[in-house]
């Protein structure tokens, strides 16, 4: 008998059918694969907005002296004159001063401003809600404590808190 050499028609169609499989798998891993990273970049898109907004607030309410004049559930105004204001219906948080309009974070659902007092120190929550992620609640301690010391250089700050503890351990 003479061996046969060659591909069969069994086996060619053996290896079609293989390669339309594996091209399928590849397919839908693929396309699984770009849909995630779109979903990924979207919501990484909508936190750097919140991180924004968190930016602004920080330093406002990091400041010597600041005190809150008036607030609501949308809206939260402080004795340095700047308002941060969340517009429904442009989905976005606004930094409002005297001569400028900031937008300081968009596509952001919900928006709400508190404030409550613990330990003698005024808390501000913020809950934020933007399209795509959880909720986020920040709590930011109101730093309205006035300037008792105003020191020269390091020396001196170093000087009169050890006198202070000094004469705190005496008594």
């Amino acid at each position: 008998m003479k061996s046969e050499k060659g591909v069969t028609l069994a086996s060619l169609a053996i290896y079609i059918v293989l390669i339309f499989i594996a091209l399928a798998v590849l397919a839908t891993v693929t396309s699984n694969f770009q849909s995630g990273i779109k979903e990924i970049n979207q919501e990484g898109t909508e936190i750097a907005e919140i991180n924004n907004f968190n930016i602004y607030f920080l330093q406002e309410v990091k400041k010597q002296g600041n005190k809150i004049i008036s607030i609501s559930d949308n809206e939260i105004t402080f004795s340095t004159g700047k308002k941060y204001s969340f517009i429904e219906d442009e989905n976005a948080i606004y930094l409002i001063e005297t001569n400028a309009n900031i937008k300081l974070a968009e596509n952001i659902e919900a928006c709400k401003f508190s404030n409550n007092i613990i330990d003698g120190k005024s808390v501000i929550t913020v809950t934020i809600k933007a399209k795509n992620t959880e909720q986020v609640t920040q709590e930011y301690v109101l730093n309205n404590e006035e300037i008792t010391f105003n020191y020269e250089d390091e020396e001196e700050y170093i000087y009169n808190n050890n006198t202070t503890n000094q004469t705190e351990n005496n008594i």
